[in-house]
């Protein structure tokens, strides 16, 4: 069997055309120059143009934000405040139930 294979093998190289070897040369040095070409693409940037595009994309973001005017800022600022206020009167109040009524269910007061 192994004689077999190998006659097929040189029946199908001698079959086969002689290439010219400086063609072949030449589209491997062309194929090598597209590899490299393809991988300088795709290769990740350096530091410094990483924060370029990053610090370009937060510049055109920030154009695009819609500021508040000074009386919004301040209206939103005193709803902040006011609504921290309540929540903590809140939780204050729930806590102060809850620990007496602890107090009571446990009879630890004399």
């Amino acid at each position: 069997m192994a004689n077999k294979k190998s006659k097929k093998k040189a029946t199908k190289a001698q079959e086969a055309p002689a290439a010219a070897p400086t063609a072949d040369k030449s589209k491997a040095i062309k194929a090598k120059e597209k590899a490299k070409a393809k991988a300088k693409k795709n290769a990740k940037p350096g530091m410094i143009a990483r924060a370029k595009k990053y610090l370009g994309s937060v510049r055109s973001e920030m154009k695009r934000v819609t500021w508040p005017s000074k009386q919004e800022l301040i209206n939103y600022s005193l709803a902040v405040c006011v609504s921290l206020i309540v929540v903590g009167v809140v939780i204050a109040g729930l806590d102060m139930i809850i620990s007496e009524g602890l107090v009571l269910f446990s009879g630890l007061r004399g």
